[in-house]
């Protein structure tokens, strides 16, 4: 088997600028709005309570602007530059993709292509879409072939949650499991402060914003799972709502 590949030269793609996600705050940003917390009169007489409860936050520092190991000063600095947007569950059908299974059958006849010493692949492609050095274009294949063919038969749940509620809701949800109460009041004082210091609008969350907030996170995320549990088989007899159509548009009433 020959395999030959051609690369004509031309403009690189702009695709690698698309799909973007979530952009984080930088660790300068976060440092600047926990030092203006804890240098507001208010916020530190919060955290002092907080202390005393059994909630000692006052002495961190943040220190990781990706999450990937966040304190709660990164989640307390964060909150200011979090999008505040609707959540939303997607559900995603494997048997929707059963028209790409083309596909798969493409790159597995590539496979047995590649593998016919009589046979020869050329290749022509872009700069920027040519094999990298090193891999194996056949072991690539397959294990793409075999990858996509499991991808169209999932049953999958995308959670995409309201990331300045979600932080607000794992403090709270934090502070009532260490200190016993959900201590409102200064959780409110707390995210006031650290907004003010971005120069943001103050929220002034009062504890029944608070407990909708918290409800409807953990709502997202149950209903989510009974859903998935239903399509899966695992859960014969769902909950009442978790299949039933959107009513975000309700019918007019006659």
């Amino acid at each position: 088997m020959q395999l030959h590949l051609v690369v004509p030269l031309r403009k690189e793609s702009s695709r690698r600028d698309r799909g973007r996600g979530l952009k984080l705050p930088t660790l300068g940003q976060l440092n600047s709005v926990w030092n203006g917390v804890l240098k507001d009169q208010a916020a530190q007489a919060a955290l002092h309570r907080l202390e005393q409860a059994g909630f000692k936050i006052g002495h961190l520092t943040p220190h990781d602007p990706t999450f990937h190991h966040p304190s709660w000063a990164d989640y307390i600095a964060a909150i200011p530059y979090l999008p505040h947007r609707p959540a939303q569950r997607r559900f995603h059908r494997g048997k929707t993709l059963r028209k790409h299974r083309p596909l798969v059958n493409a790159l597995s006849d590539l496979v047995r292509q590649l593998e016919d010493p009589f046979c020869g692949v050329r290749l022509i492609c872009t700069r920027d879409t040519e094999v990298p050095l090193g891999e194996d274009l056949r072991d690539l294949a397959q294990r793409a072939a075999d990858f996509i063919e499991k991808f169209i038969s999932w049953d999958r749940c995308v959670i995409e949650r309201n990331p300045r509620n979600s932080l607000i809701a794992e403090l709270r949800w934090t502070i009532r499991h260490r200190t016993g109460k959900p201590h409102d009041r200064d959780l409110s004082t707390i995210i006031d402060a650290a907004r003010r210091a971005a120069g943001r609008k103050e929220l002034l969350l009062d504890n029944t914003t608070l407990d909708r907030i918290e409800k409807r996170e953990t709502e997202t995320r149950v209903k989510a799972v009974g859903r998935l549990n239903y399509y899966a088989g695992l859960s014969p007899r769902p909950k009442s709502g978790l299949v039933k159509p959107s009513t975000r548009i309700r019918k007019k009433k006659p």
